[in-house]
């Protein structure tokens, strides 16, 4: 993971409110407030998911499976092959098993920072969407959206997410950098405000790892 991170893999929800389908005439801005609303419904909550890389330049594909945690607001722990990365909201720590090393620095955001838990709770607001089509994930019936940034805005070309119906939950994101880097987020499972402990977004480096703080 780098600092861009990534945009992308929870929304659900635990609202009361009836489950509704894409209208015909829904627009791609009215599909991401049904969103919003949605993950604004939540508090805390879990997902396993599937982050595919490939490079365009050397055609190369790369594929980790891993799990986030995450809790309102900037509370996030991910796990994946080779890495684990957690922040509190404050300090972020990121543990490299195969080093035995631990980064330590301040948590940073930004408005366009793709957080985890901004990548598949809601599009950035300055992102101008559009609606492309219908597409199954899995046996999951998704809506689908380009997401266009601003000129100028980073490193970030377009996004595409992949909207489960009824439910308005982010099953897919794809990301496509300058460089042709294109990153893919599946999610496999989702559960919701399960009342995740403050304790999971706290780290303490393993007995014998080096500890390199950044601050």
């Amino acid at each position: 993971m780098t600092k861009g991170w990534w945009r992308g893999i929870l929304a659900a929800a635990a609202c009361a409110t009836a489950l509704t389908t894409a209208n015909a005439g829904d627009t791609a801005k009215d599909i991401l407030e049904k969103v919003s609303d949605r993950y604004d419904a939540i508090r805390d909550g879990e997902l396993r998911f599937t982050q595919k890389t490939g490079f365009a330049v050397a055609q190369v594909e790369q594929e980790v499976s891993g799990t986030l945690v995450f809790k309102k607001t900037n509370k996030y722990r991910v796990e994946y092959d080779g890495q684990v990365i957690v922040t509190d909201g404050k300090t972020v720590w990121s543990y490299s098993p195969s080093t035995n090393q631990v980064l330590v620095d301040n948590f940073k955001l930004n408005e366009r920072s793709l957080t985890p838990e901004r990548i598949l709770g809601a599009a950035p607001d300055d992102y101008a969407p559009t609606l492309i089509g219908r597409e199954k994930v899995g046996t999951i019936e998704t809506v689908v959206l380009k997401l266009t940034p601003p000129e100028g805005s980073g490193m970030l070309k377009s996004m595409k997410i992949w909207v489960q119906e009824g439910e308005w939950l982010i099953r897919k994101a794809e990301l496509l950098d300058l460089h042709g880097k294109r990153t893919t987020y599946l999610v496999h499972a989702i559960k919701t405000n399960t009342g995740v402990p403050d304790a999971r977004f706290t780290f303490q480096a393993p007995a014998g790892a080096e500890t390199v703080d950044l601050r």
